[in-house]
């Protein structure tokens, strides 16, 4: 008994792997979901930490990430002299960093952006539509303008929402702020020009570069002519590494970078720590208000699903078992032949009788279904039959009716298995989404697992994993408050 009580605990435990690694991948972003590690390493590591927000900070891009590597060795003073020196660093000549990457749904400029107009417009998303005409659902789907001030011919959009994104983008700190340097446009240049293929860039431009990431602006080459001609002119009469010198006394100092961005995490790592954990989690929330209906058609379903099946299924099983037919044990054995194929071959019969019956892009369509259950019908009829046949004899006696030694003996003596009965009807309808989208593709019904069904179509990994732990929170919490129930349910009908 001990040996097969280990064994069951460690088959236990091997359930909990999958579960930690769901939550933990929740947890993650583009660079370390795929790392199938329990607990994310940047929540242990400064150095994991800084790679992690550098990453998030310029978006993935290699060039802008090589370029963080520059001043890696200088001194604080010259840290927050580069922190300085970004405060009064013209609007036009640096990104604004955090954008959302195209391994992302979300991020932290977005955010914050989200946020500063939800306080302009007073939570009022008609005012924004109509000042800036537009028609977004909610703010979370509000996106921050793109700037390319590297390219000639770009010119912002005009109209009021730029207008407010500068005052916005004017209010952001230090750490938001990337300086558009020539020296990266030229690496942006020279890919362009020779299709990524970094063996085709002539040597004297190369140098000891390996890579376009590393590649400086030469000194003189025909190349720097034409990058010139493809330069904004607010580059060519002073660039940003121009002002960084003159701001520095016209001394030849390189940018410290990566000096600056490993001083300001490890300056607060915590809270950094907490934004990157909390990220996935936040945005699935955001995802579920904007699509509010699908808790309460969830809610809803889930409803209607358990009271059909507390009616239907103790109703067939009581006949069964209080007038039994010569042809009972045959309609035993159709109900549970039912339970011998899957639920994906009824889903096409289903959707044409239902589309027939006129019933597509209801809430009869989902429920109606999966009113009778063979298997509960089974399990019922068992324990009404187990019940003591002298309590029907005795009712008979005092002239009640069939309904009321249903109503009063029957089914008070049946809770626990109803209680169970009640339970799977939760977890059946809760955890529908191929066929409730199959039945209802109408969105104004959909339920909460269709939504997060769309959602994989382009949300990454982490986000979906995120989505999937939130989703099993209402399951996982009605298991561990009903346990009692579901035991007695399985036991005590065959203890009868």
């Amino acid at each position: 008994m001990a040996m097969l009580y280990l064994v069951l605990c460690l088959g236990a435990l091997t359930t909990l792997y999958p579960f930690l690694l769901m939550v933990s991948t929740g947890l993650k972003g583009a660079t370390d979901q795929n790392d199938n590690k329990i607990v994310p390493t940047y929540l242990q590591e400064d150095k994991e930490l800084v790679a992690k927000y550098v990453d998030d900070k310029y978006t993935g891009d290699k060039g802008l990430v090589a370029n963080t590597r520059l001043g890696a060795a200088a001194e604080a003073a010259t840290v927050t002299k580069y922190e300085a020196f970004l405060k009064q660093l013209p609007l036009d000549y640096w990104h604004a960093g955090f954008r959302i990457a195209p391994s992302q749904v979300t991020s932290r400029l977005a955010m914050r952006y989200q946020r500063w107009l939800r306080d302009r417009y007073k939570n009022d998303i008609d005012a924004l539509n109509r000042a800036y005409i537009e028609e977004n659902v909610a703010f979370q789907t509000v996106v921050p303008p793109v700037e390319m001030f590297e390219r000639k011919v770009w010119r912002p959009a005009p109209g009021l929402k730029y207008r407010e994104w500068l005052e916005f983008k004017a209010s952001l700190p230090v750490e938001y702020r990337i300086p558009v340097t020539n020296r990266w446009m030229f690496q942006k240049f020279l890919m362009a020009k020779f299709q990524n293929q970094f063996t085709a860039v002539p040597p004297e431009v190369k140098g000891t570069a390996t890579k376009f990431e590393e590649v400086e602006l030469p000194a003189s080459h025909p190349l720097l002519a034409e990058f010139r001609t493809k330069l904004s002119d607010r580059f060519l009469n002073k660039s940003a590494e121009q002002m960084w010198a003159e701001y520095c006394g016209n001394e030849s100092t390189a940018m410290p970078i990566v000096a600056a961005e490993t001083r300001h995490v490890v300056a607060n790592a915590s809270d950094i720590r907490r934004e990157f954990a909390g990220r996935n989690y936040g945005y699935v929330l955001d995802y579920i208000l904007i699509n509010g209906r699908a808790v309460s058609n969830t809610v809803l379903f889930c409803l209607l699903a358990i009271g059909t099946q507390l009616v239907v299924n103790p109703l067939a099983a009581y006949a069964l078992s209080r007038y039994p037919v010569r042809q009972s044990g045959q309609i035993l054995i159709f109900l549970l032949a039912t339970m011998a194929f899957p639920a994906e071959v009824a889903m096409i019969p289903s959707f044409l009788l239902l589309k027939d019956l006129g019933l597509l892009n209801t809430f009869a369509a989902l429920v109606l279904p999966t009113a009778a259950s063979g298997y509960m019908i089974f399990l019922l009829k068992g324990f009404f039959d187990s019940l003591p046949q002298e309590l029907f004899e005795a009712g008979q006696l005092d002239g009640a009716k069939e309904t009321t030694m249903l109503f009063r003996i029957a089914l008070p003596l049946s809770k626990p298995v109803l209680g169970y009965l009640a339970l799977t009807a939760f977890m059946g309808a809760y955890g529908a989404f191929l066929y409730a989208f199959l039945v209802a593709q109408d969105q104004r019904i959909w339920t909460l697992m269709v939504w997060i069904y769309q959602l994989q179509n382009g949300a990454p990994k982490s986000v979906m994993m995120a989505a999937l732990t939130l989703a099993a929170l209402p399951t996982l919490l009605v298991f561990l408050f009903a346990q009692r129930v579901i035991m007695r349910g399985i036991v005590l009908p065959g203890e009868r």
